[in-house]
């Protein structure tokens, strides 16, 4: 959303076609002003079939080439084969409304339903494409589906070293110059640290992210018991839901952590605002799931930095790209729960350190995480990859 936002002051004007309609009724401030250059559309109706011909009379090569294209990327999965066949006539519509707009580039994320989308209109309507890997998809699907996926782009914009890395050793056939870095970013202004924080109780823990296996938050809880069995005082609070919430509260109340650790569940971004604030130490036990899945640089940690909190968290894939062990923060091997809790007892003890930790961490986000940069960054790849001087039109496909 952030992105979508400040990339039209780069002078390109955004369309957003999204596959899927949203489930909930909140809506960010911020977004309010990207409805009215979105498009939602039903999965069958007239204005669809008649899209389908459209292309099947005028160029039916295109059609069956973009159909085939998408089977070869998901058949070895057939539950993303089922997915890809109910949005393909969708993304047949939206490839008509995208040729009437005249849109020059389509740019989309996640290497998923998505990316696969933006490669049908661009088969069907001949115009560039980019996908931007994250995490979900690159590293927990099928890689020869991934490979096949990532080299049918014109660009590949990824978000950290680490990914870059993986992706060139994985597609071969993709240039160098073709896969590009642009970090994710945030507005500094909105996030910002109290002038006065609060120094009363206990040292504040916080810890925000989906409740999900690679969030790592059983070792985070096995850590807190350790620092509560050492007699060291503090204050966890673990902000967002998930599968493993009913797990976690377990794993809690197994360890008599109930007054110690509290899962809040999910919170609207301006309460955790507050709660980045308010806290003097953010921690984020990230692992490798079972199935690969990984995170990439989560957001949580450049939002709590930007707010001049110290961070704790694990070296795993693009996170080396923002936290420098023990300048902005300190790492931890993943799953090392003694080694976690070392390093959240240091911080809880020496304010001095976290006070100089949590000014460099700010310094790092403004140095290379304001999202206004970043974007003018990657408006300048849509321009080089679309030829053109500039871009009038960008079409953006989003889940």
């Amino acid at each position: 959303m952030r992105e979508m936002y400040w990339i039209r002051e780069q002078g390109v004007d955004v369309h957003i076609f999204s596959l899927l309609s949203p489930k909930s009724s909140l809506i960010h401030d911020q977004f309010k002003e990207l409805l009215l250059c979105t498009h939602y559309g039903p999965f069958i109706s007239w204005d669809v079939l008649k899209a389908q011909f459209h292309f099947l009379r005028r160029t039916p090569g295109r059609y069956l080439k973009a159909l085939g294209r998408a089977i070869w990327q998901t058949y070895r999965e057939p539950r993303v084969l089922l997915g890809i066949l109910a949005i393909f006539p969708k993304s047949v519509y939206f490839a008509r409304q995208m040729q009437e707009a005249e849109i020059e580039h389509i740019h989309a994320h996640f290497v998923w339903l998505g990316g696969i989308a933006a490669g049908v209109a661009s088969d069907l309507i001949d115009i560039t494409f980019s996908i931007q890997p994250h995490a979900f998809g690159l590293f927990g699907r099928n890689q020869r589906d991934v490979r096949c996926e990532l080299e049918n782009a014109s660009q590949v914009v990824t978000i950290s070293n680490y990914h870059r890395a993986y992706i060139d050793n994985l597609c071969p056939r993709i240039e160098q110059d073709q896969i590009q870095v642009v970090y994710s970013g945030l507005e500094i202004d909105r996030f910002q640290p109290l002038s006065n924080p609060p120094d009363d109780g206990p040292v504040r823990i916080l810890s925000v992210g989906r409740l999900l296996e690679k969030k790592g938050y059983e070792y985070l809880i096995d850590a807190c018991a350790l620092l509560a069995k050492r007699g060291v005082a503090f204050q966890c609070q673990i902000a967002g839901d998930g599968y493993l919430k009913d797990t976690l509260q377990a794993r809690i109340n197994q360890h008599g952590l109930q007054d110690e650790v509290v899962l809040l569940g999910s919170l609207a971004q301006k309460q955790v605002l507050k709660l980045y604030q308010n806290s003097d130490i953010f921690a984020l036990a990230c692992v490798i799931a079972r199935d690969g899945d990984r995170d990439g640089i989560p957001g949580v940690l450049i939002e709590a930095m930007a707010c001049q909190v110290p961070v704790v968290t694990t070296p795993v894939a693009g996170i080396p790209d923002l936290v420098q062990h023990g300048e902005n923060g300190l790492f931890v091997e993943e799953r090392n729960v003694p080694g976690l809790a070392d390093a959240l007892q240091r911080l809880i003890l020496d304010e001095n350190l976290r006070r100089q930790m949590g000014e460099q961490a700010r310094q790092t986000i403004v140095e290379g995480f304001q999202i206004q940069h970043n974007v003018a960054k990657l408006a300048a790849i849509f321009r080089k990859v679309s030829k053109q001087e500039k871009t009038s039109l960008d079409g953006t496909i989003a889940q």
